[in-house]
């Protein structure tokens, strides 16, 4: 009952804001209404999809690149230590240079296609994928795998019943902070160059001071990464159900 009363409260603050905002006396030109973006929105519905399946398409690639690369780095680091001592630092010495930075240098080495974007989406987020992964990997319980190697279980069989199952929830827990980056890293991407795309949309809104189309972008880029994040969640859930069984019952 408490936790349908907060909700209620917030929605019902959510609309006293939107309210006033509706109501203020603001430029439209400085902070358009409400009704205004909506409005905006449904008149440009058939280019924004356009745009926002151009921008879709890149982050998911990005997304699966750089889970692919993340869980292999991971890996390797686990397997090696040289190649882990190696990795590692330039790991965390990449995640200090700005994307905006880094950008740039993509374009230079790949060009204005889509390849770009893609590469941009995959460098942000390799780096939390291959993190936790490689942290699942180190939290494996010593004795469990001493207890396979007593029974004389094949590494085949010491993965499928025993470090995938213990590190998938890590690869997910990567995943969704990699999620949270994917649309907004795909258009960072778009803003240096590109055909097609919401950071395109954003700035022809910009250079044309359409204050109603940045707002109505920005909104459909929040949209996106919800939804992006909902869904890994989802996977999540579908592929680790134990751990998610586990982790309520303590």
């Amino acid at each position: 009952m408490k936790r349908k009363y907060q909700s209620i409260a917030k929605w019902c603050f959510l609309l006293a804001l939107l309210t006033i905002w509706e109501l203020s006396s603001v430029p439209q030109y400085l902070l358009p209404k409400p009704s205004s973006i909506v409005s905006e929105m449904i008149s440009q519905w058939r280019i924004l999809l356009a745009h926002s399946l151009y921008t879709i398409a890149e982050s998911l690639s990005g997304l699966a690149i750089g889970l692919v690369i993340g869980v292999g780095l991971a890996i390797l680091m686990d397997l090696l230590q040289v190649i882990r001592e190696i990795l590692y630092p330039i790991l965390i010495v990449s995640q200090a240079i700005p994307i905006v930075a880094v950008a740039p240098l993509v374009v230079i080495w790949f060009g204005l296609g889509i390849g770009t974007k893609v590469g941009v989406v995959a460098f942000v987020t390799l780096f939390p994928v291959a993190l936790n992964t490689l942290e699942g990997f180190r939290t494996i319980d010593p004795d469990a795998l001493d207890l396979f190697r007593v029974m004389k279980a094949s590494k085949v069989q010491i993965y499928r019943h025993l470090v995938i199952p213990h590190t998938l929830p890590y690869v997910f827990s990567g995943l969704k902070i990699s999620a949270t980056y994917a649309v907004v890293s795909a258009v960072i991407g778009e803003w240096l160059g590109a055909e097609k795309g919401l950071g395109i949309y954003m700035i022809r809104a910009m250079n044309t001071f359409r204050a109603d189309r940045l707002f109505v972008s920005i909104v459909i880029v929040v949209v996106l990464s919800v939804a992006v994040f909902k869904m890994v969640d989802l996977l999540s859930r579908r592929f680790t159900s134990w751990f998610e069984e586990r982790r309520l019952v303590s």
